[in-house]
């Protein structure tokens, strides 16, 4: 019994969160008034909020995304910025995270209500006619967010001109973020997807060479180039150096190695006659491999690319310790030592040391009084040169 109770409650709790994880924006009026953030919203409470701004002067503008959740305000990027850098630019806002069935607020008086769709020119498929104690619902179809954050303030700045008496609101009708979904999803995505085949490049003890991906061409726009082969070029090798020529679908990829007291490293890089450059410097021991998730190289100018992704990677020179190289040796991975929350934590650290140092020393320079009033006596009278 306690256990059917216990799923019930879990069920409940679920579709309660799947029903209610809709934000929402409500923006226009200088009237609009602060509402807590964290606070979840019913469909009767935000109607609530809506009547308490909107009154018969004034014109309602409803932007409705098809699917939207709070993960979509958080996460979408265009570049290092925000997609919806117009709604951002909004002083005076109201955002709530949580609100459940958001457009049904609006439904109260179908004749009313305007339902239009937005295109991607900024068209809106029927006229509208902003006026006092009218609702136009703008339906947004698609998933491109900072085009329709460029479409929004478009709209809104154009009907604004027209009847300034205005409240927007954006939202969205589903969440398109569900728990349960998601872990179906990641299920699925570890039971069927296939994995991803590794190809070797191998010139018998000489150069070995694993890699998933080779891409190359302008850095906006690259395209996977297959390897077919590779060889060593012995015109342009030594004791301590190395040079291999990978052949490519459309051009000769050269990689030049250099052993210097027992260390190897990576001195040149063309690929078609061009030269490229990695931005740091590939230093290891003799006998290690160099393991990296992406290794990136840039030619001069910064326009063109070619990138090695999920690639392990190690010349090899006969010594009295090995004198066959048919297996990686032990891998160097292309990750740093030092990561933010290392920072972080050292940088908070300092400050505690010192906030602790700087209070013993205050604390050492305490001193006790060495003279005490004796109340029958003289009184005592400090000079000024004590």
């Amino acid at each position: 019994m306690k256990s059917a109770l216990l799923v019930l409650g879990l069920a409940l709790l679920v579709s309660s969160i799947q029903a209610s994880d809709i934000p929402v924006f409500v923006w226009g009026k200088p009237s609009v008034t602060y509402v807590p953030a964290l606070s979840k919203y019913s469909a009767s409470e935000f109607a609530a909020l809506i009547e308490s701004q909107a009154d018969e002067k004034t014109f309602t503008l409803v932007f409705a995304e098809e699917r939207l959740s709070t993960e979509d305000l958080s996460q979408c990027k265009l570049k290092t910025q925000t997609c919806f850098r117009n709604l951002a630019k909004v002083e005076r806002k109201s955002y709530l995270p949580n609100v459940e069935e958001p457009l049904a607020a609006f439904e109260r008086d179908p004749s009313s209500i305007q339902s239009v769709q937005l295109s991607a020119d900024g068209s809106l498929s029927e006229r509208v006619v902003p006026k006092g104690g009218a609702v136009v619902i703008v339906n947004l179809s698609g998933a491109d967010f900072a085009s329709h954050d460029a479409l929004i303030d478009s709209v809104y700045n154009r009907l604004r001109a027209e009847f300034p008496n205005i409240l927007a609101v954006y939202t969205g009708k589903t969440p398109s973020f569900r728990y349960s979904t998601l872990v179906r999803r990641t299920r699925q995505a570890q039971d069927d997807e296939p994995a991803v085949p590794v190809k070797v490049l191998n010139v018998t003890n000489t150069f070995l060479m694993a890699y998933e991906k080779f891409l190359a061409g302008p850095v906006e726009s690259l395209e996977e180039v297959s390897l077919e082969s590779v060889t060593k070029n012995e015109a342009n090798t030594t004791e301590s150096t190395l040079q291999v020529d990978i052949r490519g679908t459309s051009a000769v990829l050269s990689i030049n190695f250099e052993l210097t007291s027992g260390s190897w490293e990576i001195t040149g890089v063309t690929y078609g006659n061009v030269p490229y450059y990695l931005r740091h410097r590939v230093h290891l021991n003799q006998h290690f491999s160099y393991r990296c998730y992406s290794l990136q190289y840039y030619t001069m100018d910064m326009k063109n690319e070619i990138v090695f992704e999920q690639v392990q990677i190690q010349p090899f020179w006969p010594s009295e310790e090995v004198t066959e190289f048919n297996r990686f040796g032990d891998s160097w991975d292309c990750v740093g030592f030092t990561s933010p929350g290392i920072l972080t934590g050292l940088f908070l650290v300092f400050i505690f040391i010192f906030i602790g140092a700087y209070g013993v020393t205050w604390m050492m320079d305490i001193r006790t009084m060495d003279r005490f009033d004796d109340p029958k006596g003289k009184t005592i009278t400090v000079n000024v040169a004590e």
